[in-house]
């Protein structure tokens, strides 16, 4: 069934299981009053775009962000949050080494990057695609800090689904899916060209204009005009901006 107030579905706990199994529908919740939340990434712009999103949206508090490592870790002891959101881990044993020392009481979620091969980790409440919205991610964090768990599964359909022609063996074939809504601009991701998405990437990944213009082989003059075409064709006001834009349609 779907929980009117969080528009997410419910399914039983598994036999013995000792919380409820969550589905992620469209839509989103608001999250629980007083939900406390630290923030772990290796990409600082990112973790700025992030918290940026949620602190603050329907009660949740960001009370802290670092990359991965002791000082992470050592802040996590110190500031027992509810949750921890653990963003952009591109190796899934970086996230099961983090997993292994975080405290049980601590509610994980992993966004992006690597899924954690510890499945079965006490700590872990779900992982979240790239593609995650601000208002899915901020139920999943309520939902989380409730004691619920996240994973996927099909969508229950709304309508019968048309005749088709594509094979189920063949799902490269199927109509892409589209992408979701920016809340920092209303230009949609499809106006981009090519050049502009590899900009927008390296841009949200935290890298300087000096890096960019060494990844593409551009002039720093060239990558600083691209950066600041990018800015004004989505009306963006900076660089954490942008992040904010590549988390929130999926590009990053």
């Amino acid at each position: 069934m779907t929980d009117a107030g969080t528009g997410l579905g419910r399914t039983a706990p598994a036999h013995g299981g000792k919380g409820s199994v969550l589905r992620m529908l469209p839509g989103g919740a608001t999250a629980a009053p007083g939900v406390r939340l630290f923030l772990v990434g290796g990409d600082a712009l990112a973790r700025a775009g992030i918290r940026s999103l949620l602190d603050g949206q329907g009660g949740i508090s960001v009370i802290g962000e670092d990359e991965p490592g002791p000082r992470a870790l050592a802040a996590l002891r110190t500031q027992a949050p509810d949750v921890l959101v653990v963003h952009g881990l591109r190796e899934a044993h970086e996230a099961d080494a983090l997993l292994r020392e975080i405290d049980p009481g601590i509610r994980v979620l992993t966004v992006g990057g690597a899924e954690p091969q510890a499945r079965t980790a006490a700590v872990l409440h779900g992982h979240l695609p790239h593609s995650t919205t601000s208002q899915q991610l901020a139920a999943a964090v309520s939902l989380a800090a409730a004691g619920y768990s996240l994973t996927r599964g099909p969508l229950p359909p709304t309508a019968p689904a048309p005749a088709t022609a594509v094979s189920a063996a063949t799902p490269e074939k199927a109509a892409p899916r589209p992408r979701a809504t920016a809340t920092v601009s209303d230009v949609p991701p499809e106006q981009l060209t090519g050049r502009e998405c590899q900009i927008l990437d390296l841009v949200a990944r935290g890298l300087s204009n000096t890096e960019i213009a060494q990844s593409l082989t551009l002039s720093e003059h060239t990558v600083k005009t691209h950066v600041q075409n990018l800015l004004n064709k989505l009306r963006l006001r900076n660089r954490v901006h942008v992040a904010i834009y590549a988390f929130e349609t999926g590009l990053r």
